[in-house]
């Protein structure tokens, strides 16, 4: 399907190339070029209802079928999607057997791929930019005049009926609106909601909230994200200190590299930090974790980590950039936009992309 060009390009789960990173890379880069340009941004993060539990398995077919996969491939489809049934066991009793007519079978490497195919389509009802992940998705577009909020309220009302059509319904209470900029619209936007009197819900206004695992906040400054970061890796440490009473070098770092370090690396790339005190904040719990091997808590952090074989986290996130960058620049990374422009290469020597 990917090389036949039939995922939508704004879909970055399950694709090879695409991943969370690139699709938060993709949004920061095209947000920063409005404020950059002096605009202001409003996104609405969408939230669905029991998405994967929800798809009906007839029209998971039509789709399937609309997007050319024909004869033996859409039988072999249909067969496993139909004739599914299931029962609940509790304390030894069981219930009848129920015939299983919706869902997407989790657990399959089939399942994720059907998933994106079912919902391929929705970017195309919307004037808005469109970014998604799997089910993760997020509408915005510029909001310096009022006539691009009426397009965006306009192209949510769409997707809200997109969602009723294909019965895969939004949570209104988990839909929200981020905005970016100076000066931030007071715009409220709506979700139409039959079950409340005014006939409309209206979505709340959130200053920070987490972007496939990394908090976004509206100075994008990702001060909220580290602080996140750093609170859960100086909890886990605090678990780790609490149930050894000694730690030998070799433990300690298996350890801190399953447990901790991953969580003050996600998403690198997106949040690296800019001031030098979220650096510092970063820094502090790897110094400390350091101090948790007896024989080493007395020595400067420089050998310790020489001694223990540990790179800086500063390090680190420099090598990670320079891996993506290089990703993206081959053409490893199926970028939805282009990030990076590669400049004129006058040197006969060598190849263009040094």
């Amino acid at each position: 399907m990917q090389e036949n060009n039939l995922i939508c390009r704004e879909q970055h789960g399950f694709t090879p190339g695409r991943s969370c990173v690139t699709q938060l890379l993709d949004t920061l880069d095209c947000w920063t070029e409005i404020l950059d340009n002096g605009g202001s941004i409003d996104a609405i993060y969408m939230d669905f209802r029991k998405a994967y539990d929800s798809v009906p398995h007839r029209r998971l077919l039509h789709k399937v079928r609309a997007h050319g996969i024909q004869g033996s491939v859409l039988d072999w489809i249909d067969a496993f999607l139909s004739e599914r049934k299931q029962r609940v066991y509790i304390n030894g009793s069981q219930s009848q057997e129920g015939q299983v007519t919706s869902g997407i079978p989790q657990g399959s490497v089939l399942g994720p791929i059907l998933f994106v195919i079912y919902i391929n389509d929705l970017p195309n009802e919307v004037e808005s930019e469109v970014r998604i992940f799997a089910d993760d998705t997020k509408l915005f577009t510029q909001s310096n005049e009022q006539r691009d909020r009426e397009i965006l309220q306009a192209d949510f009302d769409r997707l809200h009926q997109w969602s009723v059509a294909w019965l895969l319904n939004f949570h209104p209470e988990k839909c929200c609106t981020l905005k970016l900029g100076k000066p931030a619209s007071d715009q409220t936007y709506f979700m139409a909601d039959k079950n409340s009197t005014s006939g409309k819900h209206p979505l709340k206004t959130s200053k920070a909230g987490k972007d496939l695992g990394v908090v976004v906040d509206s100075q994008l400054n990702f001060k909220d994200h580290i602080s996140q970061a750093t609170t859960k890796a100086n909890r886990i440490l605090g678990v780790i200190r609490r149930s050894f009473d000694h730690l030998t070098d070799h433990t300690f770092v298996q350890l801190y590299k399953a447990l901790v370090r991953p969580i003050l690396e996600y998403g690198h790339s997106v949040w690296q930090p800019v001031l030098e005190i979220l650096q510092q904040d970063i820094k502090d719990v790897q110094r400390r974790a350091t101090k948790l091997i007896g024989h080493l808590k007395d020595k400067p952090y420089p050998e310790r980590l020489s001694i223990l074989k540990l790179p800086s986290l500063e390090h680190r996130r420099l090598r990670g950039d320079m891996i993506d960058l290089f990703k993206y620049v081959t053409g490893i990374y199926d970028a939805s936009r282009p990030i990076f422009e590669l400049a004129p290469n006058s040197n006969t020597r060598g190849h263009s992309k040094k």
